[in-house]
């Protein structure tokens, strides 16, 4: 049997083709999986657990636990979501080496549900505290001892949130800049 050059050509492009289109469908069934495995996981959020969950996963979770602040999506981490006994959510953002409830201080954004945070921001103690108004009409302080952190709230708001950074004034700034935004909406 003799077999011409273009034949031969032919056979390579399409065993070429055929792995191809199996590492492209291999890999989307590992993303399928992996989006599945990180929806699961917010389904499931224990309290007190740390999990790390998929941004899509956290929007999941926002749903039923609304409202909920974040950074948004951060390269080089990996978000980590945990649910106090208090309706407290963490969102944690971990190197993507690390594992989650490493016990290592990260750049993470706290809502605290029912509770009227705008009343204690705004009147907090000026000798302590630095306090502001910010253009969206939110009440951001920074308590002298604790500058790590920046905490806000809203007028009528049955909610506050802390960011914490353990870089000093990257929280402050974070808040300023608009990058703290809610969950699913717009910063």
């Amino acid at each position: 049997m003799k077999v011409t050059l273009g034949a031969l050509a032919a056979l390579v492009l399409l065993a070429v083709v055929a792995v191809g289109s199996w590492s492209i469908r291999g890999a989307q069934a590992d993303n399928a999986a992996e989006a599945s495995a990180s929806a699961a996981a917010a389904e499931r959020i224990e309290v007190g657990v740390p999990t790390v969950v998929s941004a899509d996963a956290l929007e999941e979770f926002s749903a039923t636990h609304s409202p909920l602040y974040w950074a948004g999506e951060i390269p080089d981490t990996k978000i980590e979501l945990t649910l106090t006994a208090t309706s407290g959510t963490f969102v944690r953002y971990l190197p993507t080496e690390a594992e989650a409830g490493d016990s290592d201080k990260y750049l993470t954004v706290a809502t605290y549900e029912a509770i009227s945070g705008y009343e204690g921001l705004k009147t907090a103690d000026k000798e302590i505290a630095t306090v502001e108004n910010s253009k969206s009409g939110a009440v951001i302080t920074v308590f002298d001892d604790r500058p790590l952190s920046t905490y806000f709230s809203f007028q009528n708001a049955a909610f506050q949130v802390e960011v914490f950074s353990p870089k000093k004034g990257e929280s402050k700034k974070l808040t300023d800049d608009g990058s703290i935004g809610l969950v699913g909406g717009e910063a």
